[in-house]
């Protein structure tokens, strides 16, 4: 009786009242944290901001962090155009004169030869001034605004050590950490609200106030901190594997073709799958660089903004742009990709901590792969087994999927398109001496006793990244059309023990659903979730 009493006299039910939920006529606030409690019929300034677009009527829950993207929903793609540069890519200016190279050339051939010879340059002559009357004037290049602006993607080692590092080059913005989780934000300012940087014996070396790190873990969070930006113009990512498509996913509105990505990633394939699954407008996608890091990271203590540094290099790439469309040729898009990634690795090599090389592609694959080889060797292995890196190399049955994964990848290496112009980088993959140098590091000093980090992933439940080292040469063995048996073998085992740690953890059962291959199996069979041994630091 009451119900329909409120019905009639409010034109709603009453549950939705009782529940706080908004009737289908009303339009709430895009920020609003608390749908019913202090909400306001009212369109905000952010739902209305450029880059969002105000909610359909009624109620709707927040889509979730990564669906099938639709980029075209969000850009026209049939015929982008681009106001920021200037002046505009299609306008026209006054035509170059080659005619005059070519007089040039027939006064040279003059001197040198005789009236057959000076009768075919001015035929020349003539028929290349024809051609220049009759060809459409060429496009100017547009004038290209860089930014200094860098936004770090990430909390890992590396991330917070890169952000040490810029802080220190003169007249650069603050350089803004986005992380996935809350916990940065609370202890910057209980640790001084600095990165502090030790060296490996402990000492002291330097300490660098940063900004506070913002969380962009929750879409209506993420909205209100990135109000203020149109475009980002340089993002570093360096943060885990899983993490990466979902978080330029629902980065993508401020991203287009002025953003570079730099990807500081320990394996290869990332850029891809960006490309395939959220940038799938060619013209419309980012300019990408390629690192590879030499500089080695352990835990201080459990302050989260302290860290031990050994000195390396940064090793990066550029990666050219191969787009066109009706507006944008394609030589003007190679030449507008190469400024801004030689802005992003100018940046980066400003300061002398980072120590950033600029190498060509086959140059930094030859410093990019090795470790890519070892790792798909020696992680997977250990994750399989469950075992050290030093167990590998006296068990006669792992050596020999060792050594057949080892054939089989060089295999796919020498193959590679990137190394058709220089034998001598394939060599250098196809010595013994290469080879014999990753049995070396298993039993090294620094490797004896060492478990794989990718068990520490597994055993949180968290996915390690063996899309992109064996995932990668996988991919690449089929371009190529070359069997990869055994790194498909390996792919399969990491990933089924990673869904069988997963089970285990979501039953939360103290012991193993299946017996393991060895007692002292660091993988499942009633281990912890946390191993102070292992889990050394995560991506936070």
């Amino acid at each position: 009786m009451f119900s329909t009493l409120y019905s009639h006299l409010f034109g709603r039910p009453l549950s939705r009242a009782s529940a706080r939920i908004p009737h289908r006529t009303a339009k709430w606030s895009l920020d609003n944290l608390f749908v019913g409690r202090g909400a306001t019929k009212h369109l905000s300034a952010v739902a209305t901001a450029p880059g969002f677009s105000p909610r359909n009527d009624g109620f709707q829950l927040d889509p979730p962090l990564y669906y099938p993207p639709k980029q075209s929903s969000l850009r026209d793609s049939t015929s982008p155009k681009y106001p920021f540069y200037k002046p505009p890519p299609n306008c026209t200016i006054v035509p170059s004169t080659p005619s005059v190279e070519r007089a040039q050339e027939a006064a040279a051939a003059t001197a040198a030869g005789g009236a057959a010879a000076v009768a075919e340059a001015e035929s020349e002559t003539r028929g290349g001034a024809d051609a220049d009357a009759n060809a459409e004037p060429p496009k100017p290049m547009p004038i290209v605004k860089l930014s200094n602006n860098v936004h770090i993607l990430g909390f890992d080692q590396h991330a917070r050590f890169i952000a040490h590092s810029l802080t220190a080059i003169p007249n650069l913005p603050p350089v803004q950490i986005l992380a996935h989780n809350t916990l940065p934000m609370t202890k910057w300012g209980e640790e001084g609200r600095a990165v502090n940087v030790y060296d490996f014996q402990r000492k002291y070396v330097s300490s660098r106030p940063i900004p506070c790190p913002e969380y962009i873990g929750n879409h209506k969070i993420r909205s209100r901190q990135l109000s203020k930006i149109s475009t980002m113009h340089n993002i570093i990512v360096s943060t885990a594997s899983r993490a990466v498509l979902p978080t330029l996913y629902a980065l993508q509105n401020y991203i287009d073709r002025r953003t570079t990505v730099c990807l500081l990633h320990p394996g290869l394939g990332v850029m891809e799958l960006l490309n395939e699954e959220v940038f799938t407008e060619p013209s419309l996608r980012p300019n990408y660089v390629l690192c590879h890091s030499g500089h080695q990271f352990d835990r201080y203590s459990s302050l989260i903004f302290s860290l031990r540094h050994a000195p390396g290099e940064l090793f990066v790439y550029g990666v050219p742009r191969d787009d066109e469309d009706p507006d944008l040729g394609r030589r003007t898009s190679a030449w507008l990709g190469a400024q801004h990634t030689q802005h992003m690795i100018d940046i980066l090599s400003a300061t002398d901590e980072l120590g950033a090389v600029g190498l060509q592609q086959h140059l930094f694959l030859q410093k990019k792969l090795p470790k890519m080889i070892f790792s798909s060797l020696a992680d997977t292995i250990s994750v399989i087994l469950g075992c050290r890196f030093d167990h590998i190399r006296h068990d006669p049955h792992a050596m020999s999927l060792w050594e057949n994964m080892l054939d089989e990848t060089i295999r796919i290496i020498s193959a590679f398109p990137e190394f058709r112009d220089y034998p001598e980088v394939v060599a250098w993959f196809n010595r013994d001496r290469f080879r014999h140098r990753f049995i070396g590091k298993l039993t090294s000093k620094t490797k004896t006793g060492e478990y794989s980090q990718w068990i520490s992933l597994i055993r949180r439940g968290h996915e390690p990244p063996v899309d992109f080292m064996n995932g990668y040469f996988v991919r690449r063995a089929k371009e190529l059309g070359i069997d990869s048996k055994y790194n498909t073998m390996a792919l399969f085992m990491v990933k089924a023990r990673q869904a069988a740690r997963r089970r285990e953890l979501n039953l939360d059962i103290p012991f193993g659903l299946q017996p393991y291959m060895m007692d002292r199996d660091k993988i499942g069979g009633g281990q912890d979730k946390y191993d102070p041994d292992l889990d050394d630091d995560i991506d936070l």
